[in-house]
């Protein structure tokens, strides 16, 4: 039962990439359109959000802990997934709000 449930998680963790990259992208097309700041937080929240829900799917699953996935054709396990998600919100965060 256990690899049944950690190949869930992995498979869960994979849709929640591929959400990553469209946020990112839709986000720098909102970012070069210059859309409004408050369209800009609400997308950097989006990004927060799926940063949250990967630390809850990697947090329950050692499967998933162990596994490497591609984000942006670059191939990552748990701890650069996290770093690297975190470092595009804090990023974005920064180009928006002028810090």
């Amino acid at each position: 039962m256990g690899l049944l449930n950690g190949m869930r998680t992995i498979g869960e963790i994979y849709s929640l990439l591929r959400d990553l990259e469209n946020q990112v992208t839709i986000l720098k097309g909102q970012y070069n359109r210059k859309v409004s700041k408050d369209e800009l937080n609400n997308s950097i929240n989006v990004l927060r959000s799926i940063h949250e829900q990967l630390i809850v799917k990697f947090a329950n699953s050692a499967a998933a802990r162990g596994a490497t996935y591609t984000v942006f054709n670059d191939r990552m396990q748990m701890d650069g997934i996290l770093m690297y998600s975190k470092n595009i919100i804090y990023s974005f965060y920064a180009l928006v709000n002028g810090q």
